[in-house]
């Protein structure tokens, strides 16, 4: 591995070589000359030979220095490649987004529009990481996340995703024909309610409520406890139970019949959901298309 200290004056022998010229590539690269050729004279004592044979009026390369140049070249013309795939990066969409997210997030804001977004992009690739858990951006080396605003750091960018949510109480018509409907939160006592597990607590959820302003929380009880979102719909449409889902994840099923939802009048609002990441500044191309592809598909659609 070559010393980092030395890349300013491989670079200045360089120029100097190309032009022949102390004062020419001085003039390229904004020294003195006298500057210049001190940092030349450091390259020479640290590498303990003679580069450049220079007269009063003439510049030239020892032979030492023309074995140098040769590598040198090469690898200044490595690294102005790589710089020239950075500029691209930054300016054409390309590379792959890493995302962690819920599960449930998944299946209603981005598999809908995946196929849009590969079409769109073909030079954009996507790693989806599902998981309920609350991720590590940086340590995890996620590009984006998602997640409820009051569940990211403080040292994060964050940016509203998809609309408003609210938590509605639903079952299965075959479970209404086994119990009684619920007027009011404190029924609940009486029915077999399905409950999430929080997998970063440990926790069943309490269920909330709000009315007249106030927020409410109710403790239930119920013989089915689970930790993923689309196991507990399943429960749902079988009719084993009731339970306090986001009413997004049931649209289609209270519209087709499957789920009926109860207590709509006591239903608690959710703050938005936010898409977050570690800052604004140079971000990469491929990272602003899919958050302003994925935003705007969501801006559209309903819940």
């Amino acid at each position: 591995m070559i010393e980092p200290a030395l890349l300013p004056a491989l670079a200045a022998f360089e120029c100097v070589a190309r032009h022949a010229s102390f004062s020419r590539a001085a003039a390229e690269m904004g020294l003195s000359a006298s500057a210049l050729s001190q940092s030349l004279r450091g390259l020479e004592s640290r590498l303990g030979v003679r580069l450049l044979a220079r007269t009063t009026r003439h510049v030239g390369l020892t032979e030492e220095g023309a074995r140098l140049l040769d590598g040198v070249r090469r690898g200044l013309g490595e690294f102005g490649g790589a710089l020239a795939t950075l500029d691209q990066a930054r300016e054409q969409p390309a590379g792959t987004v890493r995302i962690t997210m819920p599960r449930i997030a998944y299946a209603k804001y981005f598999a809908p529009h995946v196929e849009a977004f590969a079409a769109r992009y073909p030079a954009v690739g996507i790693e989806f990481s599902l998981d309920d858990k609350l991720a590590d951006l940086v340590a995890d080396r996620f590009d984006v996340g998602l997640r409820m605003g009051e569940q990211i750091a403080g040292d994060m960018v964050a940016i509203p995703f998809g609309r408003a949510q609210r938590l509605i109480v639903a079952a299965a018509p075959a479970y209404f024909e086994r119990h009684p409907v619920p007027l009011q939160p404190e029924d609940l006592a009486a029915h077999d309610c399905i409950r999430f597990r929080y997998p970063t607590s440990g926790r069943p959820a309490r269920w909330s409520f709000r009315w007249d302003g106030r927020e409410l929380e109710v403790e239930v009880n119920g013989r089915f406890v689970i930790n993923d979102i689309e196991a507990e719909l399943d429960l749902l449409r079988r009719g084993l139970g009731i339970s306090q889902v986001l009413e997004s994840t049931v649209l289609d099923d209270v519209r087709e019949g499957r789920l009926k939802t109860v207590l709509d009048d006591y239903a608690s609002p959710l703050p938005v959901a936010h898409l977050y990441f570690p800052s604004r500044a140079q971000m990469p191309a491929r990272l602003r298309v899919f958050i302003d592809h994925f935003r705007s598909a969501n801006s559209r659609e309903p819940g």
